[in-house]
């Protein structure tokens, strides 16, 4: 018993740390046939769709009308609320997010990734400095966001100018309460009664039609 006891011991500790190793983080790939949460609001008219290729990969399908959309269909903007892309990003060691896209419109998109948060009950978002560029080539395209602490840009939600509330990157990461996607552009000039900032331009409307497929986060 003494020289059994001991490895059964030893087995337990393996298996543990294997379940720690072997952190399901969050991964949607669509294949049950349904948008998983992911969504443009109640406000869209034209809401995403569960499509599939012929080979049967299933896919969401986002469509924009531009500025003549009488419904929020105006623009690239999509997002998933809750549920497994809650919580402290900080201790599950996740360093980026991912997703493939096919661009089936008729220009490329940049796409950036922002996240809401929960501290103070406030909405702030850090947006992904580096934006992927998604070639209208109807091809699969991967793209990689970065969540390094050094790569964000502040945009709070009600427009483009400084916050007076303000968190850091790591604080962000540690209270993640919703994922969007977004095309928009880094780096632009703005100045206003708070003075120049140097922000980002969120959600210009367009006319697109974009697939997504296989969202995930990665260690």
């Amino acid at each position: 018993m003494k020289k059994i006891l001991p490895s059964i011991i030893a087995l337990l500790s393996v298996l543990m740390c294997n379940g720690v190793n072997a952190e399901d983080l969050a991964h949607d790939d669509f294949s049950d046939g349904t948008t998983l949460g992911w969504g443009k609001g109640k406000d869209a008219g034209l809401p995403v769709t569960i499509e599939e290729e012929a080979d049967g990969n299933k896919y969401i399908k986002l469509v924009s009308e531009g500025a003549t959309s009488e419904h929020a269909d105006k623009k690239v903007v999509f997002f998933r609320e809750g549920g497994k892309w809650r919580g402290n990003f900080n201790s599950k060691g996740v360093t980026a997010i991912s997703a493939r896209f096919k661009n089936m419109g008729d220009e490329p998109l940049e796409m950036h990734v922002s996240f809401g948060n929960t501290l103070a009950d406030l909405r702030t978002r850090y947006v992904v400095i580096k934006g992927v560029i998604i070639p209208n080539d109807g091809e699969w395209h991967d793209a990689v966001f970065s969540m390094a602490l050094d790569g964000f840009q502040m945009v709070p939600l009600g427009g483009h100018g400084k916050s007076s509330a303000t968190f850091s990157p790591k604080e962000t990461l540690g209270n993640i309460k919703e994922i969007k996607f977004t095309t928009g552009t880094l780096g632009v000039d703005y100045g206003d009664r708070r003075g120049p900032y140097n922000g980002f331009t969120g959600s210009p409307e367009l006319v697109a039609e974009l697939w997504i497929d296989d969202i995930k986060l990665i260690k």
